[in-house]
């Protein structure tokens, strides 16, 4: 693949990511920190009535119904506030005064000084779906016709100590969602846990032992179509017990793959730096935190290296911007193609990008890995139209020689690069105290 078409590839990926989150069904919309709208998807304009203009800068009390109290919405807040994701069931009301039922996810948004600069809410209008659930409250048959005709699916087991858990039944539509009839669960209780995906069989063990002692709760994981297509699923059951001792099941399955499809892409532009692709300061932080964490467990070195090109305004003061970019990107692929299964490269800031290095061997490797960094980058780069010649800069940190936690090894790397800086070439050094 040649460079063009490698900058090709990562203007269509940003572009795509756009795309998706524009024309999910999901609507999802994002404020700042203090719930003030900034952007939406036309699915919300679509859920609530009301036009872009209409909804930007508008706070989000402007759906408020007044259906819930003032302590659900205090715990909702409290609850973002601290960081931590809130999801639950919201009525409210559209632009023309009818309500609506949604399913809402918010997920707060930190910058790398881990203070909260946005919110992101995922709104799923379950409107039809809670008026159906109401339906089947007043007939059997209508029970049976409308449970499959809803984006939903459900199952009631039943668990007593001689017979264990058992499927007494399941809707018809689940063949919609597995690609199995609903024959295959009811004979065979034990084949649902087959179709789980195998990184989440052990969740679900567990949440069946918590139904089995009696507790309701709710999981979600990911189960594989007969076709093999991965799909997650919010599995929501409530345990109740009757005359007999017998604990009875009801639960509820939801399809959220496009859910969590949005949200990984959200996740993805939030840790990621659009035009090279790396991992961003943020998600910098995050990996290096846990490579520390696993060097310390087994006992092992990492090294940090800080690299940026020398003069880079310069470049972009006689070549323009556009060739800026492109040679960026250019380093950012002989960094990728040299990358061994335990390095990470991230770009934090204009020139400027890191590696990480686990598993180190000895600290004078470290040495090793800067000299060969900067003969990989240091030099001539032959750009689309122009042919560029570059010096870089490297500098050094090893854990746990020049610290044991995040804030040390990136100072003393940073450091290091700005020694190398000031030093004769070759422009690379592993930190030394002054």
């Amino acid at each position: 693949m040649t460079k063009e078409q490698r900058s090709q590839q990562l203007d269509t990926l940003q572009n795509v990511q756009i795309t998706a989150l524009q024309s999910a069904a999901n609507g999802v919309l994002i404020t700042d920190e203090n719930g003030i709208i900034i952007w939406v998807n036309p699915a919300v304009t679509d859920l609530t009535g009301y036009k872009t203009q209409e909804l930007l800068h508008k706070k989000t009390n402007l759906f408020r119904s007044h259906k819930h109290t003032d302590a659900f919405y205090q715990d909702m807040w409290e609850t973002i506030t601290a960081g931590k994701v809130w999801r639950g069931e919201l009525i409210n009301r559209r632009k023309d005064g009818t309500l609506y039922h949604e399913d809402q996810t918010i997920t707060p948004v930190k910058n790398e000084e881990g203070e909260i600069t946005n919110y992101i809410a995922i709104k799923q209008d379950i409107t039809a779906y809670q008026k159906t659930v109401k339906k089947l409250r007043e007939s059997d048959e209508r029970f049976r016709l409308l449970v499959n005709t809803v984006n939903a699916y459900f199952y009631i087991n039943e668990f007593s100590p001689q017979h264990q858990l058992k499927n007494r039944y399941i809707s018809e539509n689940i063949e919609k969602l597995t690609g199995y009839p609903p024959q295959k669960f009811l004979n065979d209780w034990d084949f649902w846990q087959t179709i789980i995906h195998p990184e989440d069989l052990q969740n679900w063990i567990k949440f069946s032992y918590k139904l089995s002692e009696g507790s309701s709760c709710e999981l979600e994981y990911r189960i594989l179509h007969k076709d093999g297509k991965v799909i997650w699923v919010n599995d929501n059951a409530q345990v109740t017990r009757e005359e007999n001792g017998t604990r009875v099941i009801y639960a509820t399955l939801t399809d959220i793959t496009e859910r969590k499809q949005v949200e990984n892409q959200i996740r993805h532009l939030a840790t990621h730096d659009p035009l090279t692709n790396l991992p961003n300061r943020i998600m910098f932080r995050e990996i290096l935190e846990h490579a520390i964490s696993y060097s310390k467990r087994n006992q092992q070195k990492l090294a940090v290296f800080f690299l940026d090109v020398n003069n880079f305004k310069h470049i972009n003061d006689t070549y323009g911007h556009y060739i800026g970019d492109e040679l960026l990107m250019a380093i950012a692929q002989r960094l990728r193609n040299n990358l061994r299964e335990y390095d990470t490269v991230s770009r934090i800031s204009g020139d400027e990008f890191t590696l990480i290095t686990q598993q180190l061997k000895h600290s004078d490797h470290a040495e090793i890995v800067a000299k060969k960094i900067y003969e990989m980058l240091d030099g001539e780069y032959q750009l689309k139209t122009e042919k560029v010649q570059i010096s870089v800069s490297v500098g050094g940190s090893i854990f746990p020689d020049h610290g044991a936690d995040f804030e040390s090894l990136i100072r003393r790397a940073d450091e290091a690069m700005y020694q190398a800086k000031k030093s004769n070439p070759p422009y690379y050094k592993i930190y030394q105290e002054n």
